[in-house]
């Protein structure tokens, strides 16, 4: 929802808004020089220093913007703030929201400036009772999507993370609060071993299903269920997201599901066997979806990815080889793209390598989000592809705004 603010045309001008607001509620506002990178405002009450960076979009501020600004607080250079607050003209997007809701960072807080004032989305818990303003309530239920969205998620060479990407992008869908068909479509059924609790395995019709809590204290979350390939049809009307584990033998796959699908991700690993023989095996991919289904956008994912300084000069040579080659195949095919790894991408972990680990230990079903420090990679990981997929599709016309 907008927050009813005028449109500034100079940032300045909306960095004065905010400044004023502060200062009303007893603050003691500095504002650094022109351009200072991390932060907009500085404020002293007290012991407390806080940054404050500043936003006056049109649309929502996502998750890779917060998530510039919770670098920025844990470099060196940031180390002279007790805290940072984020302050946006339109509020956050839902994947932001469920990232920081999830971590629970004690240095961040979120708000919303209105005509009526600072309206917070996010505080820590504790956070003294002098603070800014008490957190805004919103919707206990998120915008259903109009009509149900189909993905797939496709390879024809197995060891890319295929059904990894799968189950928790269903996750990443579940933490903003919709519940979530996954269907198994690959012929080991492994997402059904995954999902199902040692007690319910010899149970052959008995469909697997995992709950998501959800981020937000004392609210209802979502359900991730499981269907196989002979029991996506009985997928109830009122599921909203549908998320395929596709078949690696495309021809294998279901041909009237694969003609539903709006959205296809096509995961793969940067190394030089991805990218060997003009990309052939993402290429095949591509022209096998699009024999059957002409309307699907199709993106290629990279997983597993080092981001290490180490790492950084073959990381780029093999990205420039991989982006050229599918930006060759765009041109017969504009609906094919890669995602850069700047925007989104799956790092390499080691929790999304021993997920499934419970299957061992007969511990309970659950994703690899669960917090390290008060932070989940994986988890900030999808939320982000969730939002960059929202972001460069038509994915969020079909939401209720």
């Amino acid at each position: 929802m907008a927050s009813g603010l005028p449109q500034f045309e100079n940032p300045s001008d909306f960095e004065t808004f905010v400044a004023i607001q502060f200062k009303q509620l007893g603050y003691e506002v500095e504002m650094p020089e022109k351009n200072q990178r991390g932060y907009d405002i500085e404020l002293v009450k007290g012991k407390e220093r806080i940054a404050v960076q500043v936003k006056n979009y049109k649309r929502k501020c996502n998750l890779s913007q917060l998530t510039r600004f919770i670098e920025f607080l844990d470099l060196p250079i940031g180390d002279k703030f007790t805290a940072g607050i984020f302050v946006a003209s339109n509020g956050f997007s839902k994947p932001a929201l469920a990232a920081i809701e999830s971590d629970e960072p004690s240095n961040l807080s979120l708000a919303t400036c209105t005509h009526n004032g600072l309206q917070f989305h996010y505080q820590p818990t504790g956070t003294n009772s002098a603070s800014p303003a008490s957190p805004r309530e919103s919707s206990d239920q998120p915008e259903e999507p109009e009509s149900t969205r189909y993905f797939g998620v496709f390879t024809c060479k197995g060891g890319v993370g295929k059904t990894t990407v799968s189950a928790h992008l269903a996750g990443a869908m579940a933490l903003q609060g919709y519940d979530v068909a996954l269907l198994d479509l690959d012929p080991d059924q492994n997402l059904k071993k995954l999902f199902l609790n040692e007690e319910e395995t010899d149970e052959e019709d008995q469909d697997a299903s995992i709950y998501v809590p959800s981020p937000r204290r004392g609210k209802l979350g979502a359900s991730i269920t499981v269907y196989d390939v002979n029991g996506w049809k009985k997928v109830e009307d009122d599921i909203k997201i549908v998320i395929c584990d596709c078949s690696p033998v495309l021809s294998e796959n279901p041909k009237d599901l694969i003609e539903k699908l709006d959205y296809c991700i096509i995961p793969t690993t940067l190394n030089p066997l991805g990218i060997a023989k003009n990309a052939g095996v993402i290429t095949r991919t591509f022209e096998h979806i699009r024999a059957v289904n002409s309307k699907a956008e199709m993106f290629v994912l990279l997983n597993c990815y080092h981001n290490t300084k180490a790492f950084a000069e073959r990381n780029e040579i093999l990205l420039a080889a991989l982006d050229k080659k599918i930006t060759e195949h765009q041109k017969k095919d504009p609906k094919c793209q890669l995602i850069h790894p700047d925007f989104a991408k799956i790092s390499r972990s080691d929790k999304l390598l021993y997920w499934g680990y419970h299957i061992v230990d007969n511990s309970k079903p659950q994703l690899a989000f669960t917090s390290h420090g008060g932070r989940s990679a994986p988890r900030t990981d999808f939320l982000q592809l969730a939002e960059y997929l929202e972001d460069h599709t038509s994915i969020r016309d079909c939401f209720i705004e």
